[in-house]
């Protein structure tokens, strides 16, 4: 994933809203400006941002504008330690829902010391990566979402790396949805099943199956923001059903984690509001 800062979409709600299609904005500019509606806080990395990954959170905050706004917390290249460190901005926004796609980039760190090294690099982190490190962060999420906002909480398991369903990729993220899981268990909190449905969608093996490189990645800008193809055509090309890159989603799996949210924004604002439409 890449390491790029998200810029927020608009200055306020109206603006978000100009063009006719709700557009979630940054937490910064949201704490700073609160429309005192319900919030929606959507905390990530690159496949919650979607600028290098179908924009998830877009199709989310277009069917939430009636009644609540959607900020989109996501930041390229972020690890589970990165997310908690900005923290801070997403407990300012005193958010009504609040969910958790974290962790891509804690297992991609365990394919190569390059890998590894680039994340230690770019994210500044201050050890290396490791799963008891990913628990112990995602732990430390919950708990300051529990103690310190009123928040309905959903943790989201992770997308299959590479299409692959079952098999070395499988094997890499499967100890880390694992984690999701029990901090979520011991934490009473939902974990959205984005790992299941996206798998749903996985209909082939990739004819050339993913190296664990990351030139797909340029490829797929590439062919995304100067020849403007789509994330399903990219993806396509690419011989894969999901990703584009084997790391980030297209069209057609980021429409399933959209599903996924905003039924579960949709309750949990019906329950605090009795607001939300049926």
């Amino acid at each position: 994933m890449t390491n790029a800062t998200p810029a927020d979409s608009a200055h306020s709600r109206r603006a978000a809203r100009d063009d006719g299609i709700a557009k979630p904005i940054g937490p910064r500019r949201y704490a700073a400006r609160p429309s005192g509606r319900p919030v929606l806080v959507c905390a990530g990395d690159s496949i919650t941002h979607g600028a290098m990954s179908a924009n998830w959170v877009s199709q989310v905050a277009s069917s939430a504008a009636s009644v609540a706004d959607t900020v989109n917390a996501g930041v390229n290249g972020d690890l589970a330690w990165n997310l908690l460190s900005r923290f801070d901005e997403i407990i300012a926004c005193r958010p009504s829902v609040v969910t958790v796609l974290i962790g891509t980039n804690d297992a991609l760190a365990h394919i190569s010391d390059a890998w590894s090294d680039g994340h230690m690099k770019g994210q500044r982190l201050p050890q290396r990566p490791t799963a008891q490190w990913y628990e112990a962060n995602l732990q430390r999420i919950v708990e300051r979402l529990q103690s310190e906002t009123s928040a309905a909480i959903a943790l989201m398991s992770l997308p299959p790396l590479g299409d692959e369903a079952e098999g070395r990729w499988h094997d890499l993220i499967a100890p880390y949805n694992a984690i999701i899981h029990a901090v979520a268990a011991r934490a009473g909190v939902p974990v959205l099943p984005v790992h299941e449905d996206v798998s749903e969608l996985i209909t082939h093996r990739p004819p050339v199956p993913w190296d664990g490189s990351k030139k797909l990645m340029g490829r797929a800008v590439v062919r995304r923001f100067l020849l403007r193809r789509s994330w399903d055509a990219i993806a396509r090309q690419h011989g894969f059903s999901t990703t584009t890159d084997a790391v980030h989603l297209n069209e057609r799996a980021g429409a399933r984690i959209a599903a996924l949210v905003e039924q579960f924004a949709r309750e949990a604002v019906r329950r605090r509001t009795s607001r939300w439409p049926r």
